[in-house]
């Protein structure tokens, strides 16, 4: 699989191939190790809680675990991560990526169309909120950026608008609402609300629940994969965006087993890693090995021969794909 990172922003450390003996490029895998190293972005309904979704595609798949990236509330609706077994440990990243959605505020008396344009501009950019009070974590007043918000239309009565918003991760939607009616002394309520975007993959990745049992039902009845394979996508997709670090076939079992990595084990890294960035391990054939935070810059990892470079945090791939070389 490709990723959008450019060739001339790929640093070479050590000039080195990979043996076809070992692991696989992940289009390749086979479909059950490409179940459990996938995610599949489900259309959640109104109705129920993101546990549900992801406690019933457990039981679909018969899986042993299956964890999901950024919950949604009971009512709304639009693109939910779910992520069978390895994949959960991902969980992190999916959560911390940006997200788009479009909604509807109901607002308690009428409003012009430039005053609410001009109100979504002054909430774009970085912007205090306070957690509500349903809100599973601890209601300190945190900083979010708010990349852009825009008016779409309104109701002949202009009390409710629907918009559409880019923001950070963990920015609260129903709390910006409310925050836009105090700016206008008036009351300002989250009417209805669909996640269209997070990260990378937009509504057209996505398939209803229905859809995901059909596929896997097919598969273990014809044998037939493609479906199950249009519909799930490979762990590495979650990692376009994140700064790589490509190393040898030697050092992947190393990191499997819980070692940090070093700079003898790299083949090639990104440009503009900077120190405490989450770093994506990846093999030569673009496997996702593991996730770290960076403890050096791509200019220090270019001019160092030895030393520690990644603090893994979470291994992805299971032991013993490639051969233990130490």
């Amino acid at each position: 699989m490709k990723f959008s990172v450019k060739e001339e922003d790929i640093i070479v450390k050590h000039e080195c191939e990979t043996d076809p003996r070992y692991g696989c490029e992940p289009e390749n895998r086979k479909i059950s190790d490409y179940i459990i190293y996938g995610i599949i972005n489900i259309d959640k309904v109104k109705g129920p809680t993101s546990h549900q979704i992801s406690y019933w595609v457990k039981q679909m798949l018969g899986l042993k675990k299956v964890g999901h990236g950024g919950t949604l509330d009971p009512n709304v609706t639009g693109i939910l991560t779910i992520l069978p077994q390895n994949s959960t440990k991902v969980e992190r990243v999916i959560a911390s990526v940006n997200k788009e959605y479009v909604g509807i505020i109901n607002f308690s008396r009428p409003i012009e169309k430039k005053k609410i344009e001009r109100l979504f501009e002054y909430f774009t950019g970085e912007i205090y909120q306070k957690p509500p009070l349903e809100s599973a974590v601890s209601r300190r007043i945190r900083n979010r950026t708010v990349y852009f918000m825009k008016f779409l239309e309104m109701d002949e009565d202009r009390i409710n608008v629907l918009f559409r918003v880019g923001c950070e991760a963990g920015t609260y939607i129903r709390v910006l609402c409310k925050d836009i009616g105090l700016m206008l002394g008036m009351n300002a309520v989250m009417a209805d609300l669909r996640r269209t975007r997070s990260g990378i993959f937009d509504e057209n990745s996505c398939v209803y629940l229905q859809d995901l049992k059909d596929a896997f039902e097919i598969w273990k009845e014809t044998g037939d994969e493609k479906y199950l394979r249009n519909i799930i996508h490979p762990v590495e997709e979650v990692c376009d965006g994140v700064k790589k670090i490509w190393v040898k076939d030697s050092a992947v079992n190393a990191v499997c087993y819980g070692a940090n990595l070093k700079i003898p084990g790299i083949a090639r890294f990104e440009k503009g890693i900077k120190q405490n960035d989450t770093i994506a391990i990846m093999s030569l054939k673009n496997e996702l090995v593991a996730i770290g935070k960076s403890l050096r810059t791509s200019e220090e990892i270019e001019k160092m021969d030895k030393g520690e470079i990644v603090d893994i945090d979470r291994v992805i791939m299971e032991r013993d794909v490639y051969p233990k070389l130490w």
